[in-house]
């Protein structure tokens, strides 16, 4: 009886912290998050497994494409200009 009596305690318990703390949808999101990252990792998939676009781009910068050469440069641009704002006065 005791022991009947004990796990439905602890079931009750794990259900009513369970409920609490996915209450908030910011928990929800970490869990997802995390449940996913777990999932690809043991797959062994990654990001650039499902788009070789990215394969192909990343660290391979073309002198020809515009719009990723002006990304990069307004990108330089605004981190110069916040260390100048914030540590240069």
């Amino acid at each position: 009886m005791a022991n009947k009596w004990l796990t439905s305690t602890l079931l009750a318990t794990a259900v009513a912290v369970g409920s609490y703390y996915l209450g908030k949808e910011e928990n929800r999101e970490k869990l997802m998050h995390e449940f996913n990252r777990l999932k690809a990792k043991l797959k062994g998939e990654s990001k650039e497994d499902h788009d070789p676009y990215l394969v192909e781009k990343v660290g391979h910068s073309d002198p020809n494409d515009i719009e990723d050469n002006s990304m990069v440069d307004e990108g330089a641009v605004f981190s110069v200009n916040y260390y100048n704002e914030k540590y240069k006065k």
